[in-house]
């Protein structure tokens, strides 16, 4: 049968009763007794009077204890009762903060204000991720009807000449690709979210990489109307299947928002990619994050918060298993300079 341990105000009571008993304890081994005995009184009615006062002493020293340990954990007892009186709905418990009074001592001030640090976090990533399941919903759903539809063209009218049906078709595909997309971004972010990425680096041709990448985003590029020019060359020790995921998810972005023209340097350890479209909305820091909890408005266009960042927090987390990290170099309303710092350059 397990005991179940002492709680910490017993615990203290006890201490501070041991501590008030041990002098009384002490004097009458030490010195009462002996002086009984050599005076020859050490009868039953002295044995009865010092046991007596020696319960007496455990007593008194035991309130003495309790009443002094209420005193002095009194306000850790306060902050127990208001952890204890916190709701458990996710939601309320998001909302919820501890009082902090200047009254208390430092250390239970500092320890309501890291609790209170706690549930600021909580609430951001409940807002988040309510963002993000709201907006998950919409861009699910939105190719989804839209492949619907195509398809119900297909079937139903029967004046569709062919070149009608293949343009039809092609749609049906691009959204569907979309979709794809959309699903393996969720896929990799989640697989990101944990604290360790596992790696299989080898020595990687940054630039051979970046042209793989572009052509993987030639019938985007083509149906967006914009150049990607690639210069330069280097190395770097890197997982390949990773580093190209990063990659074409900053690219991809690039695509999507360029005006004309897309410029990729590739340096040894480095890749820099700038494009001439409308810049960052928001700062690099709060847009590369799984779960986006503002609207985001980019070339007049506003996006829902949620799904928006995706493709920003896979390229940084990628980047800083390598060791790298992902740089906003500069953006603005003419265009986004973006660095990739893989790490383990040679």
């Amino acid at each position: 049968m397990r005991v179940r341990p002492l709680s910490l105000r017993a615990q203290v009571a006890l201490v501070i009763a041991f501590l008030s008993a041990l002098p009384n304890l002490f004097m009458v081994v030490a010195v009462l007794l002996p002086a009984y005995r050599r005076a020859g009184e050490l009868d039953a009615d002295v044995w009865i009077t010092v046991g007596l006062w020696l319960v007496g002493v455990v007593v008194l020293s035991g309130v003495v204890g309790y009443l002094l340990s209420g005193l002095l954990l009194a306000p850790l007892l306060r902050a127990s009762k208001d952890v204890l009186g916190l709701p458990n709905a996710a939601e309320q418990l998001a909302m919820a903060r501890l009082p902090v009074s200047p009254k208390d001592p430092a250390e239970i001030v500092a320890l309501r204000r890291s609790f209170n640090a706690l549930l600021n976090k909580v609430e951001l990533e409940q807002s988040r991720r309510s963002s993000f399941m709201a907006a998950l919903m919409h861009d699910l759903k939105t190719p989804l009807l839209a492949a619907n539809n195509l398809l119900k063209v297909v079937r139903d009218d029967d004046r569709l000449g062919r070149e009608e049906r293949v343009a039809v078709l092609a749609r049906l595909t691009s959204e569907v690709a979309a979709l794809i997309d959309l699903v393996q971004k969720l896929v990799d972010a989640h697989r990101l979210e944990r604290a360790d990425v596992p790696l299989a680096r080898e020595q990687v041709a940054l630039e051979a990489l970046v042209a793989r990448v572009a052509a993987r985003l030639e019938p985007l590029r083509a149906e967006r109307g914009v150049c990607i020019a690639v210069s330069g060359s280097g190395a770097a020790l890197a997982d390949p299947r990773e580093l190209e995921r990063a990659l074409y998810n900053l690219l991809s972005n690039a695509v999507r928002y360029a005006t004309a023209r897309i410029e990729v340097e590739v340096y040894p350890g480095l890749v820099r990619v700038q494009d001439d479209g409308p810049g960052l909305p928001q700062p690099l820091e709060q847009l590369a994050q799984p779960f986006v909890g503002h609207h985001v408005q980019i070339a007049g266009r506003t996006y829902a918060g949620g799904t928006g960042g995706l493709g920003l927090f896979i390229a940084r987390r990628v980047l800083e298993a390598h060791g790298g990290r992902l740089v906003c170099e500069a953006t603005g309303p003419r265009g986004t300079v973006l660095l990739a710092y893989v790490g383990g350059d040679r």
